[in-house]
Order: C-alpha cells, then structure tokens, then sequence
C-alpha cells in the first residue's frame, strides 16, 4: 500500500480539490491565498511568500460569498509544507463550514 493511500485512510472527512479566493488573518494583519482543498474538518491553503506561520498558531479565515454574508471561521495551524499549510477548523462551527464547503462548490 503506498504513503497516499495510507494518508487518505486516515483522514476523517472527504477532501475535495477546489481552488478558491480566502483571506487567513493572524493577529489582524491578512494574507491573501487559496484554498486548495477543503473538508468538514480544515482546508489546504497556499502560503504567501515570506510569510510562514508555525504550527498551532491560531488563524482566522475569511471567505467572501458573493450575494451573501462573508464566512469567518476560527482555524489553528495543522501542519506547513514547503509553499501551503494545512488549517484545522475549530470546533462548533458546522453551519459556518457547511456554508463554504457549499459555496466552494466542495458539495
């Protein structure tokens, strides 16, 4: 069995590849990204440049919704790669979350 195969087993929730406009804000100063893939659970979210948050720093992620509020989520940092980092999302915001897993087109 090959590394992928094995991370993707242990995930909790199902990842899907979408490729959208977020803002992530660590002590109210913004970065401008991507979200790359999403779940009930976090999102990948590429990094800027020269900018690299370490892990468990708490981030704030704002997704505007066209025609409807903008969508805040309370997020911690899992992990960080190279050029993207993994957000956790933290918990009791299930309405929060369903809100941009739809509006991401996630489902």
């Amino acid at each position: 069995m090959d590394t992928a195969t094995v991370a993707s087993d242990q995930r909790r929730h199902a990842r899907f590849n979408v490729l959208c406009a977020v803002l992530v804000a660590p002590n109210g100063h913004s970065h401008e990204g991507y979200i790359l893939d999403l779940s009930q659970g976090g999102a990948r979210v590429d990094l800027v440049p020269g900018w690299t948050p370490a892990n468990g720093t708490q981030l704030k992620m704002f997704f505007d919704v066209p025609d409807s509020d903008a969508i805040t989520l309370e997020t911690h940092v899992a992990w960080v790669a190279v050029d993207h980092m993994g957000l956790r999302f933290d918990e009791s915001q299930d309405a929060e979350i369903g809100r941009l897993l739809e509006a991401a087109g996630a489902v």
